[in-house]
């Protein structure tokens, strides 16, 4: 009698999708995020700071660099462990890094500006929009890589899931923005490279967790 009970509940169960290992798609997304990085420095995208730059020496310009890093690793590990049940810990982690990263680039920018940086270039509205939109282009494929890994797993957190992919991919690519910027102004790195896409990816959020949420109602 329990036999074939269990057998009949057993068929009814869907099969269970497997799920790689978060730290392989992370590092797939990040050779992914390379290769566009790679191409637009090919078509003559800005490239880094030589390292003789006297910004590598400025406390308040590292600071930002590092913290706008830490930012785009942090949003990146929460976005993908966030759609893996078991991985509340790592979301968290995740979360805390790309929380103190933004903490920290902000307070970069801000000694920035106390310390009277001179260099006003790059403060105009071209400028800051030109930034602002390499930063969302470079980081718009690892932030859909992070909204489908989402969709594929087990999307629970449509709305947070899609700020976090959002600020992952814009984070790498605010990051390679960062470092490759000639402008020295403390305004233009915080209005061009940092709130511009912040306000994008507000505004984006909730289309892209909605596309999300009847993604995963089809799969």
């Amino acid at each position: 009698m329990t036999d074939p009970l269990i057998r009949e509940l057993v068929q009814d169960l869907l099969p269970v999708k497997p799920i790689p290992r978060l730290r392989s798609v992370a590092l797939g997304l990040l050779a992914v995020f390379a290769g566009v990085l790679a191409a637009d420095w090919a078509l003559g995208g800005a490239e880094p700071r030589p390292f003789q730059d006297a910004a590598w020496s400025s406390p308040w310009y590292l600071a930002a660099v590092v913290g706008v890093t830490l930012l785009a690793f942090g949003a990146l590990a929460s976005a993908l462990a966030s759609a893996v049940p078991g991985r509340a810990a790592s979301t968290r982690i995740g979360l805390r890094t790309a929380v103190a990263g933004t903490v920290l680039a902000l307070s970069g920018w801000l000694l920035g500006l106390a310390s009277g940086a001179p260099d006003h270039s790059g403060e105009t509205l071209r400028g800051i929009t030109s930034c602002s939109t390499r930063a969302l282009v470079l980081g718009l494929v690892p932030a859909l890589g992070c909204a489908v890994f989402a969709v594929r797993a087990a999307l629970r957190r449509g709305v947070s899931t899609a700020a976090l992919s959002l600020a992952a991919g814009v984070g790498l690519g605010t990051a390679a923005v960062q470092i490759s910027c000639p402008s020295n102004s403390p305004v233009h790195q915080l209005v061009g490279h940092l709130l511009a896409p912040a306000a994008v990816i507000a505004l984006v959020t909730v289309p892209l967790a909605q596309l999300m949420w009847r993604s995963a109602r089809r799969d």
